[in-house]
């Protein structure tokens, strides 16, 4: 295959790369559709994909079992795997890309940690206390999410927002956030299987209030990551070079890490920590389409969205009609992958 593009000329080989693209991008639409699909047929109670795609085209879909399962369970619970599997794999391709490590992650910053001690406050003060009422959790988890990161924010500025100093002070906070969720876990054993539920990540509580939520921030933070592109492609070749390209490191770094701290608080507060979608999906699309964020980005926000899905529909098939965390579907996946992906670029030097 090498030495058969080596014979071409630089425009049929361009010509032959981009048809290549096109195809990878059909067949990972596809896979989306697929994916949706299914996660819409399968669970506690299987439904036929013909009576899945019958009610889902017809606009007033008759009030069969079928069509209460997909309007209230299914529909905005797979919705939103979709959404936040986008967000998560973007999310890591753009702060892969910003500290030019492919280890880094969506949760590298405390977001997390931020979230989960959020849940953590209340649950210690008892689960019955719930001044919003079924929301106070997913408002607790995004504000410990959201305040963690500009903590780290504010932080960095002393450091002058450098890439790496951003990456340790966000791996101190981790640290120090794990610790003080550790102490409430002791302060709340009774209750403490909500926080382990949030640290593991469900997708069971999922409503269409947060549909409607991540319908608005996930679309748009998607978008505001896209347009960052060439600058982050600028900086995959150095930051001296994205510099004299007109590259501002600095603002470059507190806006992406405003848009994804935005991202996956919305993520977490309203499905809890969903490991390794932003670590290992970047590293997927890059075996497909290589290093550049034009392409890279959108190819991650598909797979990281059909990823999820077909996570999720297997979590709910596993051990039905009970169904299994999230949180531990994509980590027997994506943990086994991330070692073979490694092992597989290792070889490759």
């Amino acid at each position: 295959m090498s030495s058969h593009y080596n014979e071409l000329s630089p425009s049929d080989y361009h010509r032959k790369r981009v048809n290549l693209g096109k195809l990878i991008f059909l067949a990972l639409v596809i896979l989306l559709a697929f994916s949706f699909l299914l996660g819409l047929s399968v669970g506690a109670i299987d439904i036929p994909l013909s009576n899945v795609i019958e009610i889902l085209l017809n606009s007033n879909p008759s009030g069969n079992i079928y069509a209460k399962i997909l309007s209230d369970v299914r529909l905005p619970r797979v919705i939103a795997t979709l959404f936040i599997g986008a967000a998560l794999a973007t999310s890591g391709v753009s702060l892969q890309t910003l500290f030019r490590n492919q280890l880094a992650e969506p949760y590298i910053l405390g977001i997390s940690s931020g979230a989960l001690l959020g849940v953590s406050i209340i649950v210690a003060l008892g689960v019955s206390y719930q001044p919003l009422g079924p929301y106070t959790m997913t408002f607790m988890a995004f504000f410990g999410a959201f305040f963690t990161t500009l903590l780290v924010f504010t932080i960095s500025k002393a450091f002058g927002l450098r890439p790496v100093s951003v990456l340790l002070i966000g791996l101190a906070f981790s640290f120090l956030l794990s610790s003080m969720v550790t102490f409430l876990q002791y302060l709340a054993l009774k209750d403490i299987h909500v926080i382990f539920s949030w640290m593991m990540g469900s997708f069971s509580a999922i409503h269409w209030s947060h549909v409607q939520i991540m319908a608005v921030i996930v679309p748009l933070g998607l978008f505001l990551l896209f347009i960052k592109v060439k600058d982050l492609n600028a900086i995959l070749l150095g930051e001296e070079y994205a510099k004299q390209l007109g590259v501002d490191i600095k603002k470059l770094t507190q806006y992406l890490i405003i848009i994804v701290a935005i991202l996956v608080s919305v993520s977490v507060a309203s499905a809890g920590i969903i490991g390794f979608v932003g670590l290992v999906i970047p590293h997927i699309a890059r075996l497909l389409l290589g290093y550049d964020n034009k392409f890279l980005m959108p190819a991650s926000a598909l797979i990281g969205a059909s990823f999820l899905a077909l996570s999720d529909a297997l979590s709910r098939t596993i051990i039905r009609p009970s169904e299994l965390p999230i949180g531990v579907v994509t980590s027997m996946i994506g943990a086994p992958l991330f070692i073979y992906l490694l092992l597989k670029r290792g070889r490759g030097g």
